[in-house]
């Protein structure tokens, strides 16, 4: 089980999880804080930020969600069918222990953690939210449509040397055939990295997803 730094909700009250996804040599300490400056605004909400499964080849003191030396698609693909049913079942796991459905977790994830929070609309059905930062699309080989994927916010920086800019349009554009509806956010002048404006459009965009599945549940109930 993936196990990380945890902040709890401001109310006491879980009502949503903000799951973060950190990059390729990284740990959930990397993401955590970001936690710490929504928390205010989206106070019923549980952020977690586990740490990857695997110890980094490239990084021993770091963790990695699969094997990354080099940007080989059919690699990055055959990594993706390894870790990604493991997050898909600590999602899971979440919304059983807390009694929540799937449209009250959002994913956020930067590089690595980005990838594969983008592969989770294939594995979780009907997630409220994901936000990527600096990372790229690997599509599936199935073309089959996912069913009830959330909007996805994909934030990038012009001056990344990592996962070039150009993935952004090319994400998006793939993502697009599968029936998904993404918002795509330029951070100029930025390299591989989160910058107040990230930060700033992502916690807006959690802040309306999670707004609109409320409105949706109250509807529900009269």
């Amino acid at each position: 089980m993936l196990t990380g730094p945890i902040i709890s909700p401001v109310s006491g009250i879980i009502r949503k999880i903000v799951i973060f996804l950190h990059g390729y040599g990284a740990t959930g300490d990397d993401l955590i804080d970001i936690g710490a400056q929504w928390a205010r605004y989206l106070p019923d909400t549980l952020f977690v930020s586990p740490h990857a499964p695997d110890v980094c080849e490239m990084s021993p003191l770091g963790r990695q969600w699969f094997g990354l030396q080099d940007f080989n698609p059919l690699n990055i693909r055959q990594g993706m069918y390894t870790a990604a049913p493991l997050l898909a079942g600590y999602v899971k796991n979440l919304m059983a222990e807390h009694k929540l459905e799937a449209k009250d977790i959002a994913l956020v994830g930067f590089s690595q953690g980005c990838m594969l929070a983008m592969d989770m609309v294939f594995h979780v059905p009907g997630l409220g939210g994901i936000i990527g930062y600096s990372g790229a699309f690997y599509p599936p080989a199935s073309l089959d449509r996912p069913k009830d994927a959330p909007p996805i916010l994909l934030v990038h920086g012009t001056a990344d040397t990592v996962v070039p800019y150009a993935a952004l349009f090319q994400a998006q554009t793939q993502l697009q055939l599968y029936g998904v509806k993404v918002t795509p956010q330029t951070c100029n002048g930025l390299g591989h990295s989160i910058d107040d404006v990230g930060l700033r459009v992502g916690r807006e965009y959690l802040q309306r997803v999670f707004t609109d599945s409320n409105q949706q549940e109250i509807r529900k109930t009269i």
